[in-house]
């Protein structure tokens, strides 16, 4: 009966340790005080999968208090046990409104039947910390800024670089501050540094320092020079922060400058070049573009460029500059470069110069004489460039204006022009011999079985076939014989100008004057210029220049407009209407 009893015992000691309810609350602190709120947690644990949670947890009055709640559920394995375990947690930060004596009640859950509650908890509240006024109005009582700079003494024209770093007793105020700014300065040029190290140091004084700013900075005239305080404020505030006045020796430049020296002060490269280096012929007034390009290190500006001096052999434009330079911390970097537009005015070699250039190194302290730079071209006539071409090419040419011209629903014209400079296609070429050497022998064969009905019909003939002419022969027949078609160019230079297509209205007048010149030099031993002075007179002759001119600046402008081109148009349709 003993054995039984304590069986019985056993068994409902193991179910009661394996399905259990633990619900407890605790506070991480009995010392509270207004306006700095405390943490409330409820902790509910079920184990076992007997046991049903038939209420969520209800909270006690928190009406005393300003709250916020959040809570997580989890479920997991009991590895000791091996019990599964419902566990929720909700934790409540509590604010509290008043002082005194306060009680936060009890949590309650019902489960199997049952209610669960956690024991209140008493809190003493005490009065809120009074806190002086100027710490909530004055962000920067505990900051302040300083600026460096990498050297004292420097030349005129010289990079300095400015280090702005900010220094506080908390690290969070590095946040609320915003970009530093210089006031503007007529004898510095203060262009800032985008990538450098913001890293937080710290040091032996309480205060850490962070580097939030670095410029490169440009001394343009000598002598003690005062470089300006830097502001930095703060985000959503009124107030900001000034940094301290820096002064530096600022030296003039050696005796003994070079006659054309320009302000240049670093190390630095120079070059000429062709904007578009793949351009073979340069033709009289038909425009091109040269770059002219400085790169190097030190105060680099489109201010050192060199120009292009001018000639009677070629007219020049403004340039286009473009600036590629990046302030670092070792100056100015990069490369500045001038566009600019040449036009030929003379046939024959061209010679195109630029300035002499120098600059003044101050690690060598000496000047560099870098010299002039120039290029060599030869300018054609558009008959120079006729006479040029072959057969071959002219015939391609030809072919290629007639299909660029003609719009065809059924095939795209683009598909069939005759492109130069291709890799030999031999399996074209073996497919186009077996097709020839095949319909040799059906010729043979056909003309040797009608050999007999053919001398029969030979009496009959009067009059002989004509002979098969070449390529040249023919091409030079239907010139002698054709009419230029001026009306079918303008025609296609004023669809291109409706649809707003300035390259190829451009590309079309091309096509228009080299075939009017070639036409005018078969028939009139003449270009189309001088075709004109002959034929309609000097003042048409003149029109004829200033629209090659015109053509030529518009087409490489950046500003050209739809009513520019109308203008160019109805000169083109007035010029060769003559023709």
């Amino acid at each position: 009966m003993i054995k039984k009893s304590l069986y019985i015992l056993s068994i409902l000691a193991s179910y009661f340790s394996l399905a259990q309810v633990n619900l407890y609350s605790e506070v991480n602190t009995k010392e509270a005080r207004v306006n700095n709120p405390f943490v409330f947690t409820v902790v509910l644990e079920i184990f076992g999968e007997d046991l049903i949670q038939e209420t969520p947890i209800k909270l006690p009055d928190f009406s005393k208090f300003d709250y916020a709640v959040s809570s997580e559920q989890s479920t997991f394995i009991d590895p000791v046990k091996k019990i599964r375990i419902n566990q929720i947690i909700c934790q409540i930060s509590l604010d509290p409104k008043q002082a005194g004596n306060l009680r936060v009640g009890s949590a309650l859950v019902k489960v199997n039947g049952k209610i669960y509650k956690t024991e209140p908890i008493d809190i003493n509240v005490k009065e809120a910390d009074k806190k002086p006024l100027t710490s909530n109005t004055n962000p920067a009582k505990n900051m302040y800024v300083n600026m460096q700079v990498s050297d004292r003494d420097v030349y005129k024209n010289e990079p300095v670089i400015g280090v702005i770093k900010a220094y506080s007793k908390n690290i969070s105020g590095f946040r609320h501050l915003e970009p530093a700014r210089f006031e503007p300065a007529k004898n510095f040029a203060i262009r800032s540094i985008a990538n450098f190290d913001e890293s937080i140091e710290e040091s032996d004084n309480d205060f850490s320092s962070q580097v939030i700013a670095m410029f490169v900075i440009v001394p343009k005239v000598a002598g003690i020079m005062e470089i300006p305080p830097a502001e930095v404020p703060f985000k959503n505030h009124k107030s900001e922060l000034v940094s301290n006045k820096v002064k530096i020796n600022v030296r003039k430049l050696p005796e003994g400058a070079p006659v054309h020296y320009n302000n240049a002060v670093g190390k630095y490269d120079f070059k000429i070049d062709f904007v578009d280096k793949n351009k073979e012929n340069f033709e009289i007034n038909k425009a091109f573009n040269i770059s002219v390009k400085v790169s190097g290190n030190g105060n680099l500006s489109p201010s050192i460029l060199p120009k292009i001096l001018p000639s009677p052999e070629y007219e020049v434009f403004e340039p286009k500059i473009i600036n590629n330079s990046i302030p670092t911390s070792g100056g100015i970097e990069g490369e500045v470069e001038a566009q600019y537009v040449i036009i030929p005015k003379k046939r024959g070699d061209i010679r195109i110069s630029t300035e002499d250039f120098s600059y003044f190194d101050p690690k060598e302290e000496k000047y560099v004489e870098v010299g002039q730079r120039f290029l060599m071209l030869k300018a054609v006539t558009p008959q120079d460039i006729a006479n040029s071409k072959s057969t071959l090419q002219k015939v391609n040419e030809y072919t290629n204006n007639v299909l660029d011209k003609v719009d065809s629903p059924v095939i795209s014209t683009q598909k069939l022009k005759i492109k130069e400079h291709k890799s030999v296609n031999w399996s074209g070429i073996v497919g186009n011999l077996i097709i020839v050497l095949v319909g040799g022998l059906i010729f043979i064969y056909f003309s040797r079985k009608y050999k007999e009905k053919k001398r029969l019909q030979a009496s009959r003939e009067t009059n002989l076939k004509q002979p098969i002419v070449n390529i040249e022969e023919t091409e030079a027949l239907l010139r002698n014989k054709a009419d230029f078609d001026t009306n079918s160019y303008l025609s296609y230079l004023g669809r291109m100008l409706d649809e707003d297509n300035q390259s190829r209205f451009y590309d079309a007048f091309e096509t228009l004057k080299s075939d009017a010149d070639q036409y005018c030099l078969n028939h009139y031993s003449s270009d189309f210029s001088e075709y004109l002075r002959s034929k309609a007179g000097s003042s048409y002759y003149e029109k004829y220049s200033k629209l090659l001119t015109t053509i030529s600046i518009e087409k490489y402008s950046p500003f050209s407009s739809k009513e520019k081109l109308q203008d160019i148009f109805r000169e083109i349709e007035e010029v060769y209407k003559l023709l």
